[in-house]
This record gives C-alpha cells, sequence and structure tokens, in this order.
C-alpha cells in the first residue's frame, strides 16, 4: 500500500515538497549555525581583548619599556590581565614562558597548556607594531601621569592576533612601549560554553525543522487531496467508462486545469457515446438485415438443391454437359446453402444468444458424432483415438461442441491430402480438456497463422472457394470455444502440417451455469 501511495501522483508531489523544504531547512540551518558560530567567536574575541586593551591603557606604555621591564613585571600583569575565565599566559619575544596568572590566585582559570610550536606560530601572526620610535629617549616619553604618555597609550593600542588551539580561543596581546615590542600577553578562554550553545541551538533548530516537516507533511497531504479530489473522480469515472457504462460523467466544476480537462473528458465521452450508438444501431440492423436475408434464402436453396438432386438422378446422360451444368447448380446451391448456415451461427453469436451448457461424457459424444458425421467425408480416413477418450468429460453445449468439432474435421479435410488420414485424439488435464484435430497437410504460413481465425479470411491458394470454403469455419469455432469459456489453439508450419486444438473446461461455474462465460 506504502508502495502504490508513493508511485502515486499525489505520493510525488507530497514527496517532492517535502524534499524541497527540507532542502531549505538545511540551507537556512547552516547559514544559521554559521552565523551564530561566527557571531560568538568575535564575541569572545572582544571580550578577551578589550579588557587587555583597557587594563594596559590603564596601566600605559610606561610599565613595560624594556625586556627587563617585563621580567620584573611578569607575573603582575598576567594577574591584572587575568580572570576567572580567561587564562593568561606572559612570554618574551622568542615566545618562553615568563609567567602564568594561575599561580597563587584562588578561582583563577586553568592555566593555558600551550606548546612552543604554538605559541610560536601564534605570535609570529601578530601584526608588526605601527609608527617609528622617537628620537627622543623613551624615559621622556614615558614620564608618569605625562600627557605625551596617556595620548600615545590611546592612539596605539596594542597589536593584536588570534588563533584556536585545544578548544581554546587564544588572543596575542603585543606588550612593550610604542613602536617596540619586548613581548606578549597570551589570553586564552575555553570554548566549552560556546560550542555548547551552538549545539543547542542546533538542536533546538533541528528538532523545530522536524516537527516543521511532520505538520508540512500533513497539511500537504490534506491538501492534495483536496486538490487532487476533481482528478480522481475523472480517474474513477474513466475507469466505469472502460467497463462498459458510456453513461459516466465527471461533472467537474472547478476552473483550474483539471476542471477543463474534466470537462474536456466529458465533451469526449458524449461525443464517443453518440458514435458508439451510432455504430451499434449500424450493427444491429446488419444483424437483422443478416438475419433476415438468411432466412429468406433458406427456403429457396433448399428448393434449389432439392430440384437440382432430382433433376441429376432424371437428367439425359446423353448430354454430359446438362449434367455438368446441374452438378454444377447443385454444389453451389449446397455450398450457399453452408454459407446461409455460418452467417446464421454467427449472427446468433454476435447477438448475445445464450448457449445451454451441459456435463458431457466424451465417450459417448465422439461415438454418437462419428455415427452422424464420418460419412460427410467418404473419401476421407478420419481416425478417432477412443483410448483418449476413455472417461473423459466436459462441459459445454451439446450442439456448440458438435459444430465446433465439425467445422475443424470439415477444415482438416479440405484442406489437406486426401491420402493422408485425419487424426482426433484428445488430452486431459485437472481444469480442461483439450480435443486436438490434426492434419497432414501443406500447413500454414506464419502470415496465414495470424488471421486463420478471421472472418472471411482465405490467404492461400488452398483457402479459396474452389475448396467450397467460405472463411468463416474456423472464425466460428473459436467464437464458440471463447462463449463456452474455452479457447483455441493452432499448432501449424509449411511443410508439417495443423492442429487445430479446442480446449473446454471440465466443470462449469455458477456464473457459467446461468450464462456462458465471455
Amino acid at each position: 500500500m506504502f508502495r502504490s501511495f508513493l508511485n502515486s501522483l499525489r505520493g510525488r508531489i507530497l514527496l517532492s515538497q517535502l524534499g524541497l523544504f527540507a532542502a531549505i531547512l538545511l540551507g537556512l540551518g547552516i547559514f544559521q549555525s554559521s552565523i551564530l558560530s561566527g557571531y560568538l567567536h568575535d564575541s569572545t574575541v572582544d571580550s578577551i581583548r578589550q579588557p587587555a586593551r583597557t587594563e594596559l591603557e590603564v596601566l600605559g606604555p610606561c610599565f613595560v619599556r624594556s625586556a627587563a621591564d617585563l621580567h620584573r613585571n611578569a607575573q603582575v600583569l598576567a594577574q591584572l590581565l587575568g580572570s576567572g575565565t580567561t587564562g593568561v599566559k606572559i612570554v618574551d619575544r622568542d615566545g618562553a614562558a615568563l609567567a602564568d596568572h594561575a599561580v597563587g590566585v584562588p578561582g583563577a582559570a586553568k592555566p593555558l597548556q600551550l606548546s612552543a610550536a604554538t605559541i610560536k606560530k601564534l605570535i609570529a601572526s601578530v601584526p608588526a607594531s605601527v609608527g617609528r620610535a622617537s628620537s627622543a629617549p623613551s624615559r621622556a616619553r614615558c614620564t608618569p601621569g605625562s600627557a605625551s604618555a596617556r595620548v600615545v597609550s590611546r592612539a596605539r593600542p596594542p597589536a593584536t592576533a588570534t588563533a584556536s588551539a585545544d578548544d581554546h580561543l587564544l588572543v596575542a596581546v603585543a606588550l612593550g612601549p610604542p613602536g617596540s615590542t619586548v613581548g606578549y600577553a597570551i589570553l586564552g578562554r575555553s570554548l566549552t560554553g560556546e560550542t555548547a550553545t551552538t549545539h543547542r541551538v542546533r538542536t533546538i533548530f533541528a528538532v523545530g525543522a522536524l516537527a516543521a516537516l511532520v505538520m508540512s507533511a500533513l497539511a500537504w497531504l490534506v491538501l492534495t487531496g483536496l486538490a487532487l479530489r476533481p482528478l480522481r473522480r475523472v480517474t474513477t469515472t474513466a475507469e466505469e467508462i472502460a467497463a462498459g457504462d458510456l453513461h459516466r460523467r465527471s461533472n467537474v466544476r472547478s476552473r483550474d486545469e483539471v476542471g477543463r480537462l474534466g470537462s474536456a473528458f466529458d465533451r469526449m465521452i458524449g461525443r464517443l457515446e453518440e458514435a458508439f450508438s451510432r455504430v451499434t444501431e449500424s450493427e444491429q440492423r446488419m444483424r437483422r438485415f443478416l438475419a433476415d436475408a438468411s432466412h429468406e434464402l433458406r427456403t429457396p436453396l433448399t428448393a434449389l438443391r432439392g430440384t437440382s438432386q432430382v433433376l441429376l438422378r432424371q437428367s439425359d446422360h446423353d448430354r454430359p454437359e446438362v449434367v455438368t451444368a446441374v452438378r454444377d447448380i447443385h454444389q453451389e446451391a449446397v455450398r450457399l446453402s453452408h454459407l446461409v448456415d455460418d452467417l446464421l451461427t454467427l449472427n446468433r453469436l454476435d447477438a448475445d444468444e445464450s448457449l445451454q451448457p451441459e456435463q458431457i461424457s466424451l465417450p459417448a459424444f465422439m461415438d454418437d458424432f462419428v455415427d452422424r458425421y464420418v460419412g460427410a467425408w467418404p473419401a476421407r480416413r478420419v481416425d478417432f483415438d477412443r483410448e483418449a477418450f476413455e472417461g473423459a468429460r466436459l462441459w459445454a453445449d451439446p450442439e456448440a461442441l458438435r459444430r465446433m468439432l465439425l467445422n475443424v474435421v470439415d477444415n482438416a479435410a479440405k484442406y489437406s491430402s486426401a491420402s493422408s488420414p485425419i487424426t482426433v485424439t484428445a488430452e486431459a488435464s485437472p481444469e480442461t480438456i483439450a480435443i486436438h484435430v490434426r492434419d497432414r497437410g501443406p500447413g500454414l504460413s506464419a502470415e496465414d497463422r495470424k488471421h486463420v481465425f478471421d472472418r472471411f479470411y482465405r490467404g492461400s491458394e488452398s483457402r479459396s472457394r474452389k475448396t467450397g470454403g467460405s472463411g468463416l469455419g474456423l472464425a466460428i469455432v473459436q467464437a464458440l470455444a471463447q462463449r463456452s469459456a474455452g479457447s483455441v489453439s493452432l499448432d501449424t508450419a509449411p511443410g508439417r502440417g495443423t492442429t487445430v486444438s479446442i480446449i473446454l473446461p471440465t466443470t462449469g461455474t455458477t456464473e457459467l451455469q446461468a450464462k456462458e462465460l465471455v
């Protein structure tokens, strides 16, 4: 059921909508996560760098004027720049550690565990100090409380660089008087809080996106169902029309594409119904004409056959041309009588006249058939395999079965060599009986085999009017077999003869007992 839903138009629309919505949500989530990560990173950098700059501005450039000042004041400077969340490590210009603010400070952040390579890489990325040192002695510029010192401190904020290592964000701040760097303060803070915030936001977004997908799926399921309801009505109407009810209409009244489709469909079916009605009326008139004409022809043909037969008995044998003419008249009358009988049979089948199926004992039926009709082919040898019929029973109309056998055997007698026998045998299965009529004639080509059950088909020269055939015999056999819930098969090839198999059921069904299956 789920697979059929996925193969439906409604399922494909729903999946495409969900896929598009999921892609949009995924892109939005990635964008939001990227923006949030960048914002948290920048905020953390500012929260580390800005207090350090403020503290250094308060201390002024005179606090660290040389490497000796840096070595002497390193621990004090580390404790001033550090906090409970920010660790500080003071290093010289070569990256050698001089002090760590966590030493002797309760509640301070954990000491920064940084490798020498990490320290050197970080301090190497700090921009060089901007501006040139004045030619005046640095002591004059670093007079405590001088205005020049405060101006220089405000105008020249210390250069910084950032990096990440071991789940920590690191900020390196250059130390020293303007124009000269004597060391660095490396400030670090754990990114655990920022990472947890990012993960929490991602989790909330993922849960919200999943809930949005589920609610969207339910909403789209309802909306697509409502939108496709007219199309389902058109489909249901088409299926009912295909089943034979040409009076059905979709009656879709919407103004969208489906509504226009339904209106066009209804107009098309209306025209088809009118055309079908005209064809049906024409066929009914044709059937009535054939039935009336056949019935009208039966009486004069019967009289013509009887008269010609009497003339053959009483004709002057001294005048052979008269005998030949009367014999030709008699043969044509017989052929026309058979043609009329075939037309009447097909007309009754087309008119859906019911057969009367019953249980038939095949051995007894075949004995009666031989007694009645084997004399119809005095010049031919017809072999009936009586052992194959022993105990066989089938479900069919006796007259229909008799007509099928008569047509098939007569067909074999007409289109095979007079010196070769015709064999009639049977083959039983649990549900069907197959009656095989085999001749050793010239066989049929592939093209003739395709059309041999078509009405009035006479493909080869052997199937011409010279044999007396009308091209209706096997068509009648096929129609009767189908009306008897059976079938007819053909096995033939040029040079190896033809086998016609009539396959009928061994037992009937309730439907077949009431009316034969089509």
